[in-house]
């Protein structure tokens, strides 16, 4: 296998690794998700927030992905970048990894979301039912 299939070939695999990756955490978490957003308060946030969640994943690992650059001092050009097989793995291994810190950080944010809106559905029960013994 030359060095530019190489790369081509690691560049889409990685790529396809990292969608695949988020779609499966996507579907691992959706029953939970999906129960801890619903209800009848805030319905409309909380399907926004199950539909939004896919989404949200599967960008935030191609921002990781498209992140890597193989350009640097010592490789200006493409045909550089080719020619250097250690080069090329190395960034193949970068992508990974910085798609993996991607995921594991829009899952930390999209919990950081979730415990806000069920704070908020939680405040909004207490109100309803301090409401209804008036």
């Amino acid at each position: 296998m030359t060095n530019e299939q190489y790369l081509y070939i690691s560049y889409f695999a990685a790529a396809a690794g990292g969608v695949v990756l988020a779609i499966l955490t996507a579907i691992i978490l959706a029953r939970p998700n999906r129960q801890a957003t619903e209800g009848q308060i805030l319905p409309k946030l909380g399907k926004f927030l199950r539909r939004v969640f896919p989404s949200w994943l599967i960008l935030t690992v191609l921002l990781g992905f498209i992140s890597v650059s193989y350009i640097d001092c010592a490789h200006e050009n493409y045909a550089k970048v080719v020619a250097d097989r250690d080069h090329l793995v190395d960034k193949t291994q970068e992508q990974v990894f910085l798609m993996s810190i991607c995921l594991a950080v829009a899952l930390m944010a999209y919990a950081l979301v979730l415990m806000l809106f069920l704070w908020a559905r939680a405040r909004a029960q207490r109100y309803h039912k301090e409401m209804q013994n008036q």
